[in-house]
């Protein structure tokens, strides 16, 4: 007798014991607590059944529909570090109040997501058939595509030229449907566009599709490390068709040439991304320079319609490369300054210009340093990090407009031998990050004794006893990390807000207190937003000690260079000691890290209500003298 799997769907013998398609045992839980279990049912009409995606701010399961008899795809609202459910319950619970305002933000943009894609009826749209409230969340039910995700696919083959436009056009015609509705997707990538079995190309997920509206607007920063513009890392950014663009036209780059294309923040600092003609040979000239266009940093050089761009790819207009473009437009804007009577104004403006740049710039000469720093392999926090180093070296140029920073990102198991390749070629940066390092740093870097200078050492945390922690001087801490005991309080009833060292009765694992099977984990501060995300129950206690090892980090550097570059450099170094900096390194992104400066460690402590007396015994922190 056949029956059908309640996690898979897929019907066999029922003889066997497991499932023969997926392994499944009737009557087992799902495979994480916070799932809802297979074989419980939504709406009175969906059998859930196994998991098949799980994001920041959802979970996808793969459903039955009783009433049509076939599979569909349900994606529930559940935001992480947000809400949890007990485990073999359905409820979703929020689970801190003060997080209801956020709970009920992303609620109504996930239903905004349902209502946006139901507008839509295109075979390269995934198809929504309904949406309801249930559990205290939300649910959309949406058709289930049978086939694998682009990033997926790039991983097992390489692409001819003609497969990988014509996959291209299919995501057009999708852009095509939704730019008409005055709505931009935002999250093109290779992640969100499945080639179905049938032969479908379906671009997926809308959760960060909005309403194109030229003009300057509040955005949610919602951005695919490597596919997204630089508009994109900005919460006020005009935004529109354009930005679509370039993501299409990155996952196009990718497709061509089997890289994926240097993130934005990255160019922005030093373009080097290179043409995909250069790469292979065998892709036309004009695709290649459609590609480049496409992802142009500025986006009034970009294509403004995904027509233009088509056109671009099929060959139907000829493109100039964007390097091209701008010395053309330049050449315009010369012309008609040249041409007009208003010369007298525009040397007065000159002027005034100049004379701004000059008191901006704080007598500090013109420079062109470079900027080094290293990646964890974490694609989330990378992000973070990039956006967080690119928006403090932004905010430094608006003071000191005649630097020039070029930043340059490595792999932490490629970084130290780079940065060791450099200084023996006599080429190092002359701002780099030496967080990480197990070998002696460069004999190039110097004395940071003018960096210690320029700053008021009793704003920051420590840094009074500099030499004490840093005696050969030639590193600089933006940050610090403090051990920490985290509490699982479904388990535990240990009450207060700290702990003496004799009470941490623990061997359990991280992996193990993340999956909620241990009730305690004796760890550091840098765990703080991992145990935020997956657990509701927790508590996070300081150790109650006279001294508590505490470490130093992201440490920095600077090499030797000529003059102007040194000053520089110490400038840019002091700039992420200040309020300021700290600020877009520590409050405005994820940092596993706790800021130096006093102002900014107070209002952290207001952002994150754990940590409200958990420097009460700051006094007791000691670190190892580096090196």
């Amino acid at each position: 007798m056949l029956v059908r799997c309640s996690n898979c769907f897929e019907q066999y013998d029922r003889e066997y014991e497991i499932c023969p398609y997926c392994g499944f045992i009737e009557g087992y839980p799902a495979a994480e607590p916070f799932y809802l279990n297979p074989g419980v049912i939504l709406h009175g009409r969906y059998i859930v059944g196994m998991v098949v995606g799980y994001g920041g701010f959802g979970i996808t399961y793969k459903a039955w529909d009783k009433r049509l008899q076939n599979v569909v795809a349900i994606k529930e609202y559940f935001p992480s570090g947000i809400v949890n459910r007990t485990p073999g319950k359905m409820n979703v619970a929020v689970y801190a109040k003060k997080r209801e305002n956020e709970f009920n933000a992303g609620f109504e943009r996930f239903i905004d997501e349902a209502r946006n894609m139901a507008k839509f009826s295109s075979r390269n749209i995934v198809q929504v058939n309904e949406y309801f409230e249930e559990n205290q969340t939300a649910y959309i039910v949406m058709e289930f595509l049978d086939g694998v995700k682009l990033s997926e696919y790039l991983k097992t083959r390489s692409l001819r030229i003609d497969e990988a436009l014509s996959i291209t056009q299919d995501v057009c015609e999708a852009l095509k449907t939704i730019h008409a509705a005055r709505i931009i997707h935002r999250d093109v990538s290779p992640e969100n566009v499945i080639i179905c079995k049938d032969g479908r190309v379906v671009l997926i997920d809308f959760g960060a599709a909005r309403l194109s509206l030229e003009e300057d607007t509040l955005r949610t920063v919602i951005v695919k490390p490597g596919y997204a513009p630089p508009e994109q890392y900005e919460k006020v950014s005009k935004q529109g068709p354009w930005t679509d663009i370039y993501a299409v036209g990155a996952s196009l780059y990718h497709m061509l040439t089997g890289i994926k294309p240097d993130e934005s923040t990255n160019r922005k600092a030093g373009d080097a991304l290179v043409p995909p003609a250069a790469i292979n040979p065998a892709i036309p000239e004009n695709i290649s320079n459609t590609v480049m266009k496409s992802m142009a940093l500025d986006y009034h050089f970009r294509f403004r319609t995904v027509d233009e761009f088509e056109k671009g790819i099929r060959q139907e207009i000829k493109v100039k490369s964007p390097g091209d473009d701008e010395k053309q437009r330049k050449r315009r804007r010369l012309a008609t300054v040249l041409s007009s009577a208003l010369l007298v104004i525009i040397a007065i403006s000159a002027f005034l210009y100049f004379y701004d740049r000059q008191s901006k710039e704080g007598k500090l000469a013109p420079a062109s340093i470079t900027v080094w720093y290293e990646l964890s392999g974490d694609d989330a926090l990378d992000a973070a990090k990039q956006a967080a180093y690119a928006s403090v070296f932004d905010a430094f140029n608006e003071s000191y407009p005649n630097i020039n920073i070029t930043v340059e990102a490595y792999a932490k198991d490629d970084y130290a031998a780079k940065l060791q390749a450099a200084a023996d070629a006599g080429d190092s940066p002359a701002l780099f990050e030496t967080t990480g390092l197990d070998a002696p740093l460069p004999d190039s870097a110097i004395d940071l004794g003018g960096v210690l200078a320029m700053l008021n050492v009793n704003d920051c945390y420590f840094l009074d006893s500099y030499d004490k922690y840093f005696p050969a001087r030639n590193q600089m801490p933006l940050g610090f990390i403090v051990p920490a005991v985290y509490i699982n309080t479904s388990l535990s009833d240990i009450t207060g807000d700290s702990i003496t060292p004799g009470a941490i009765t623990t061997s359990s694992t991280r992996n193990q207190f993340l999956a909620g099977q241990a009730d305690m984990l004796l760890s550091d501060t840098s765990d703080f937003f991992a145990v935020r995300a997956v657990l509701h129950q927790y508590k996070l206690l300081r150790i109650d000690s006279d001294s508590i090892g505490c470490t130093f980090g992201p440490l920095w550097s600077i090499s030797s260079a000529p003059d102007n570059e040194e000053k520089a450099a110490e400038r840019l170094l002091w700039f992420m000691l200040t309020d300021s900096g700290q600020d877009y390194l520590f409050l405005r992104g994820v940092s596993p890290e706790i800021p130096l400066s006093k102002a900014d460690l107070d209002t952290y402590k207001g952002v994150y209500k754990e940590f409200e007396t958990f420097f009460d015994n700051i006094d007791s922190y000691t670190f190892a003298p580096a090196g």
